[in-house]
């Protein structure tokens, strides 16, 4: 059941990220990289944090308006558990790559948890709307989140 569910979310965020055009086709690099860690690291680490303590407030607080219907308190309970049942919890994370695609600016870290031997990657996507980068996308991908 918790496979499936998140499964189901891992769909509705590609499907909202497809619909806003991010995934396209690959990006290019950022010009000014030091300007995009500015704002993205510490919202990364807002959301990371967030998850080890089971926090949707400060989780979703610099989502989008579309990331907050898709990621509901909700969907983020159910979502959170099965992601930290089989990862653990954050630990630390490392910049590793940001591109411009569109709108969009993605953003890779390299992160650590306490129950993946390997990386995880997290990937999240940032459109500026209002004057502020918001968080339109966020994916985490290692071997064990693969497995059924």
């Amino acid at each position: 059941m918790n496979a499936r569910i998140l499964t189901c979310m891992i769909a509705v965020i590609v499907a909202v990220a497809v619909s806003g055009g991010c995934m396209e086709k690959s990006g290019v690099e950022v010009a000014d990289v030091e300007q995009v860690r500015g704002y993205a690291d510490p919202v990364t680490e807002n959301i990371l944090v967030a998850m080890n303590e089971g926090d949707y407030a400060i989780y979703s607080e610099d989502f989008d308006q579309t990331m907050k219907n898709a990621m509901t308190e909700a969907v983020f309970d159910e979502t959170n558990t099965v992601i930290r049942s089989k990862i653990g919890d954050y630990v630390s994370k490392e910049f590793w790559k940001a591109e411009s695609k569109d709108q969009y600016t993605i953003v890779y870290y390299r992160a650590k948890f306490t129950d993946e031997p390997a990386d995880v990657t997290v990937r999240v996507v940032f459109q500026e709307i209002n004057g502020e980068m918001k968080v339109s996308g966020l994916w985490l991908d290692s071997p064990e989140l693969r497995k059924p």
